[in-house]
């Protein structure tokens, strides 16, 4: 796809809220990812998509583990699970372990709308098309995030920089659109051309490169 078109796509993300889409769930109903880094996989990402009738689940998954030799230096795991009807959350409820420290999210709809508790923050209403950074829908692009670890409201910029080779697992590569992502949060995403979640990366807590590669590409 040329850039033109990637770019103008990106612009209809950006721009706001529009005619709803069908949601970017991937053939196989799993994205799959290694986490990896300084040259060595240190742990998984998986979204494992359930589909019945107009409800949708997504069970979330994070393992990571760093060690020299016998020693782990860092863990963190997440365990998640997102559901949607139609085009529209209705839930979320996740349980991390941060290197030892605890944190945990839930929001549902109500009547007053999205509501949002978490370990980062006091229960609240959240913005009209806030979505949890869950990445897997590029629709997050458009709007403010829901921190899915603590619950804390996000409000990110950010710029879409055009088509670019992605490096995948097992020595592969893909075409993707790469977006920048600057202010309360500092990463990279990719989308390929089907708006599936393609790849990640963002600084660890020491500065080294932590990056994502897509098994199933």
């Amino acid at each position: 796809m040329r850039r033109r078109a990637w770019l103008l796509g990106a612009a209809g993300f950006l721009a706001g809220p529009g005619p709803a889409k069908a949601l970017p769930v991937p053939p196989s109903r799993q994205l799959a990812f290694e986490i990896w880094r300084k040259g060595s996989q240190i742990g998984t990402h998986t979204l494992n998509f359930t589909q019945t009738g107009n409800s949708l689940a997504i069970k979330i998954a994070v393992r990571i583990a760093v060690s020299f030799g016998p020693i782990r230096l860092f863990h963190y795991r997440m365990d998640g699970i997102e559901q949607w009807r139609g085009a529209r959350i209705f839930y979320i409820d996740t349980t991390t372990n941060d290197d030892g420290k605890a944190a945990q999210m839930h929001a549902d709809q109500t009547a007053a709308g999205f509501a949002v508790k978490g370990s980062g923050t006091a229960r609240y209403i959240a913005p009209p098309h806030a979505l949890p950074a869950t990445h897997w829908n590029i629709a997050e692009l458009s709007g403010p995030w829901i921190n899915p670890q603590n619950g804390k409201l996000l409000h990110p910029h950010v710029t879409p920089l055009g088509e670019e080779t992605v490096a995948t697992a097992g020595g592969g590569s893909a075409i993707g659109q790469h977006y920048k992502v600057s202010g309360d949060v500092e990463l990279d995403l990719w989308y390929d051309a089907n708006q599936h979640w393609l790849s990640l990366s963002f600084a660890g807590k020491d500065g080294s490169l932590i990056r994502y590669l897509r098994r199933d590409v």
